[in-house]
């Protein structure tokens, strides 16, 4: 299970010393940490109103709990920032491009 969400404070420290990679949904910032995973998700005004902002948040939130959690290896803190396009994807799109981004890190088994 996710243990949290990584406060504000700690963002700069995953964007400062984190790997990120990134594609036409997501931008993923990963920094391993001893700590059991961590999360944070961003979803800046150009996405759209506060609805659709904490509408991707949650599917993203999901996406990441449901789908990737059990298969992740390694502990430490991810950041995912959405893109625009992450606003009109399906679900099934943002688990193909969070597996994407995922794998290309090397964090799925």
């Amino acid at each position: 299970m996710v243990s949290g969400r990584i406060p504000k404070p700690c963002y700069g420290r995953v964007y400062k010393e984190g790997r990120s990679l990134a594609n036409r949904y997501l931008v993923l910032y990963y920094r391993e940490d001893p700590l059991p995973v961590r999360l944070g998700i961003v979803a800046s005004k150009r996405l759209g109103k506060a609805c659709v902002r904490n509408r991707v948040k949650r599917r993203i939130r999901e996406c990441f709990r449901q789908e990737f959690l059990p298969l992740i290896k390694p502990r430490g803190e991810f950041v995912f920032i959405a893109r625009q396009r992450a606003a009109l994807c399906s679900y099934q799109e943002l688990v193909g491009a969070m597996k994407h981004l995922l794998k290309r890190m090397g964090l799925l088994e």
